[in-house]
């Protein structure tokens, strides 16, 4: 039997292709079609008269989101679509459905909710109440 010799950088390259197509084909077929559900960056300010929440939501539009005020707590929802048809060779923006929910601290009025969506950012203000303590004072006769 007569030894060929071979290109040590040739069989490089070979093995290093192989091998990327082995992981190509071992998690793109085991991702689903859309990309797993995400989690949007969020920032909290709170003023003395009002909470703002400021969520980033590039490409969403405004019908793809709700914002609900209940006992405290701020929940915010959506859904953005997948882009594009085919398979994708990179994916980096997420796609799916989102849920974020805050408690916080201080007591908030549900009826003074407004959002609005500008620029890829969602501003959602809440007017804090006034909480007012009854002092009971007791006299020592």
């Amino acid at each position: 039997m007569r030894r060929t010799l071979t290109d040590p950088i040739e069989d490089f390259f070979e093995m290093r292709d192989r091998l990327y197509r082995l992981l190509d084909e071992s998690f793109t077929a085991a991702q689903p079609e859309s990309a797993p559900s995400f989690s949007p960056p969020v920032d909290i300010l709170a003023g003395d008269e009002e909470v703002v929440i400021l969520v980033e939501l590039p490409g969403m539009n405004r019908e793809d989101v709700s914002v609900e005020v209940r006992n405290g707590t701020v929940s915010i929802r959506g859904e953005r679509p997948a882009d594009g048809d085919g398979q994708f060779y990179l994916r980096e923006r997420p796609s799916g459905a989102f849920s974020r929910s805050f408690s916080l601290a201080w007591e908030l009025n549900p009826e003074s909710v407004s959002a609005k969506l500008e620029e890829g950012v969602l501003r959602v203000s809440v007017a804090r109440r006034e909480r007012t303590i009854a002092v009971q004072v007791r006299s020592e006769a």
